[in-house]
């Protein structure tokens, strides 16, 4: 019978561990809403939900408006929103109660001029106009995700204080250029697994390309470690709207499944195709001993479980979010960001792909995955 390998057996407490954090994290961080809600009517003397919306009572017991509160999935995780509404129909005031976005994409996407145009609007004549709040291509998902929290809650309000039935437009199954881009880039993939020699080289380089421009530059849209974190927190973002997340991630983890590697990092991957373009230039002249690579692989290994374990014990995904991709795709990224990225590409003139085989945690989950089937199949054999 087969046992288990060293390192499934510490990547199994280490999960144990981290459903520990997930578990508290989902227990222990309920959303506050009184005190945006305080913030929009300093007045308010009581607040009391009623039909799923929050009444507010200034002095005397006297109605002077209500709260509804909206959600709707942004980059890193679902967005709340408060919008205060007073007895006249008027906007009082919009708070974002919790955002799960990267520091990066929240900067791109937050637009206090918008919030300051619908502060005073009538409730049924806001112009939910998405292009005012995104900033820049790359944080549409969380430009979005505002406008569609914003819609929500005043939706409700309408219903339950003006007896009026705001629709909402229902949301289109959003499938173009970016998600084609994905089915193609797996099915090149996978001939070309199938493959040996120049052909294999040539369908390898032509699927980088295609997921650098595509995938990187114009949608930014790798997968990264605070998509991850959100999904794996119970985040499913709406199919309709984050289509391509789905098809990457199914993609990486069924071609490791059946092929024993995943064909995402191999043949999509806009970051390691940017290595890649790097180091044709320096000939990956220099050999990484193997003690180092030991070293920068369990170093790996620790980063993605400090980084999963904070995003879960607070419920925050975008705190397992390190990767420089921004920094390059989008041009936006914390200093931090910037510093990794340059010492990234300009590592990988001497060595080949030095992301992709010592920091992606990525390839840390590949090796969880790979290690989970090996271990399955040999409990299979073994019960035989």
């Amino acid at each position: 019978m087969n046992r288990p390998s060293g390192r499934f057996l510490r990547f199994f407490v280490a999960s144990v561990i981290l459903a520990g954090a997930l578990a508290y994290g989902w227990t222990h961080n309920a959303p506050d809403f009184v005190t945006p809600i305080r913030t929009i009517f300093p007045e308010s003397q009581r607040i009391e939900v009623r039909q799923g919306v929050h009444h507010v009572w200034g002095s005397g017991g006297t109605l002077i408006g209500w709260a509804g509160v909206g959600t709707a999935d942004g980059y890193g995780g679902p967005m709340l929103l408060v919008v205060g509404i007073d007895t006249l129909g008027l906007v009082a005031g919009v708070q974002v109660v919790e955002q799960r976005e990267t520091p990066v994409f929240w900067r791109m996407v937050r637009s206090p001029d918008y919030i300051r145009e619908i502060t005073g609007a009538q409730y049924n004549a806001i112009d939910y106009d998405y292009e005012s709040v995104v900033a820049v291509t790359g944080a549409t998902l969380s430009a979005d995700a505002i406008v569609e929290s914003l819609r929500v809650s005043v939706a409700e309000v309408a219903g339950v204080a003006f007896d009026v039935r705001l629709p909402l437009p229902p949301r289109p199954l959003e499938f173009g250029i970016l998600e084609l881009s994905i089915l193609a880039l797996f099915s090149i993939g996978i001939i070309g697994h199938r493959l040996r020699g120049p052909i294999r080289r040539r369908l390898r380089w032509a699927g980088q390309i295609v997921g650098l421009l595509v995938l990187g530059f114009w949608e930014n849209s790798p997968i990264t470690m605070a998509k991850l974190a959100g999904i794996l927190s119970g985040f499913l973002p709406d199919p309709r709207t984050a289509l391509a997340i789905y098809l990457l991630i199914a993609g990486f983890l069924l071609t490791s499944i059946f092929f024993g590697r995943n064909l995402y990092c191999l043949y999509a991957c806009p970051f390691g195709a940017a290595q890649r373009l790097i180091g044709a230039i320096g000939g990956f002249k220099l050999k990484v001993p193997l003690w180092a690579v030991r070293f920068m692989e369990g170093t790996r290994n620790l980063v993605v479980f400090v980084a999963l374990f904070l995003a879960f014990l607070t419920l925050q995904p975008a705190l397992a979010s390190y990767e420089p991709f921004a920094a390059l795709f989008a041009l936006h990224g914390s200093t931090v960001q910037w510093f990794l990225l340059f010492i990234v590409l300009t590592v990988s003139l001497l060595i080949q792909t030095p992301w992709c085989n010592f920091f992606c945690p990525m390839r840390t989950i590949e090796l969880v995955v790979l290690d989970a089937k090996r271990w399955v199949k040999g409990k299979k054999g073994g019960d035989r």
